[in-house]
């Protein structure tokens, strides 16, 4: 049987469209995964392809039309970072100064020194050498400290800590590690270094500020008070130990007779009203009432302190108690330590007729009552 041309140019068109369609196709895919790598909107839909807003059908019996593509741009990434506020750095910068404007006191202690700066309100704790200090206020601007007592002469190296026990940097010089730059720039790098694996590459590291030389140093001068170190030392050592031998002892009423002992040692000498010789003791030595009228009448060598003036009370200065508050004075110690705390000045003292070295004033007083009062020995 002879072949029909017809057939067979039916057959050879249905052939050419599926070989149309199967190329339209691998056309469609290859659109559609190129437009996907090269981030060009593509979309894509059972029935054909809308490239453009045009619809392609890929139907049999159809020709293929060529689609158009329109390539998006390039999609960029935005990064936002958030802002980065530096902590707040403590930082002294001034020398350790007494009221005097200079920073140096008697090995005694009890001097008030202050150091300014900024952000050092979490300021807990100071020393002097290998000595605790008293802390006595603390602001964002200012830290006041009352000097420990020592052995030691000459500079020793003062540092003041945060409470988490580290010590507060010292502004100076050319040495400024830790200042609040230094700081904002450590927390950028910190938040940089925490981002940088989800950002890619696109977002440059910033570097730690470069580690500087070590700060300056505070330093505050203990200087020799030879009067308080000679009158404080003679306390000490005759508290409980009664000096009979030079001094002789009153039985029951030794306050002010060992009270004028640590004067003399302080340096005072005795005149006409103040004495004591040959087992004599005049009025103004051995009577604490005596004592105080003369102190009132010789300011050259003491000037009366109310209790609300304990603030200006020193080591070496004179305790006098009024037990009954009828006016007269009962008992008379010598200053032995001076407290400066949030809470008020806590005052300590040596002396005869129930012996001690560094009983508490207050505690005096809760337990027998009555007044205090202070001379502040010149």
């Amino acid at each position: 049987m002879r072949p029909d041309p017809a057939l067979d140019s039916r057959t050879s068109t249905r052939r050419q469209l599926k070989r149309q369609h199967k190329r339209a196709r691998q056309k469609r895919h290859l659109v559609i995964v190129a437009g996907l790598a090269a981030g060009t909107t593509v979309v894509a839909i059972v029935a054909g392809l809308v490239i453009d807003g045009s619809a392609f059908k890929a139907e049999a019996g159809h020709a293929a039309a060529a689609p158009t593509v329109s390539a998006a741009p390039t999609p960029t990434a935005t990064i936002s970072m958030p802002a980065v506020t530096a902590p707040a750095v403590p930082i002294i910068r001034s020398t350790v100064l007494a009221a005097d404007g200079t920073p140096a006191g008697p090995v005694t202690g009890g001097t008030l020194v202050t150091v300014s700066g900024t952000d050092l309100e979490g300021v807990t704790s100071a020393s002097f050498g290998d000595k605790p200090a008293q802390l006595v206020s603390v602001t964002a601007d200012t830290v006041t400290l009352q000097t420990p007592a020592t052995t030691d002469l000459g500079a020793v190296a003062v540092t003041v800590f945060t409470g988490a026990g580290e010590p507060v940097q010292v502004a100076g010089g050319t040495s400024t590690p830790g200042d609040d730059a230094a700081a904002g720039s450590a927390a950028t790098a910190a938040l940089t270094q925490a981002i940088e694996p989800a950002a890619g590459p696109g977002l440059a590291a910033v570097a730690p500020a470069a580690a500087e030389s070590t700060p300056p140093t505070l330093t505050f001068t203990y200087v020799p008070d030879p009067r308080i170190t000679a009158q404080i030392d003679y306390v000490l050592a005759h508290w409980q130990d009664y000096n009979t031998e030079a001094y002789g002892s009153i039985a029951g009423n030794d306050c002010v007779n060992f009270t004028s002992q640590s004067l003399i040692a302080r340096g005072w000498t005795m005149d006409a009203e103040w004495s004591f010789g040959t087992g004599q003791y005049s009025a103004a030595w051995a009577s604490s009432t005596a004592f105080a009228a003369y102190l009132s009448a010789h300011p050259e060598r003491a000037t009366p302190l109310t209790n609300e003036q304990r603030a200006e009370v020193t080591v070496g200065d004179i305790v006098q108690f009024d037990w009954d508050d009828s006016g007269d004075k009962d008992h008379t110690g010598i200053v032995t330590r001076v407290e400066h705390t949030a809470a008020g000045v806590e005052v300590y003292y040596a002396g005869h007729t129930n012996n001690t070295d560094y009983r508490s004033v207050d505690e005096s007083l809760a337990l027998a009552g009555g007044n205090v009062s202070f001379w502040s020995v010149v």
